[in-house]
């Protein structure tokens, strides 16, 4: 068994972001592209804090994080 957890060998990057997309939708928050790519790529803050952020949740980005691993 290994790890791919930089996308060397599978690029998995799109289908993360479709992942994270679909929580968020699902709390009734919108992600684009650019908005993932800034915040989660370019910055290296959770997206799940612009939920927090957005909503004064402190504990929706754990939650919603739980959800997307559980898929």
């Amino acid at each position: 068994m290994f790890w791919d957890n930089d996308g060397v060998l599978v690029d998995t990057e799109g289908l993360y972001f479709e992942a994270t997309r679909a929580v968020l939708a699902q709390a009734g928050f919108e992600l684009g592209v650019a908005e993932y790519v800034e915040v989660g790529l370019r910055h290296g803050r959770s997206v799940f804090e612009l939920v927090r952020e957005a909503f004064g949740d402190e504990e929706v980005d754990i939650e919603l994080g739980a959800n997307r691993h559980d898929g």
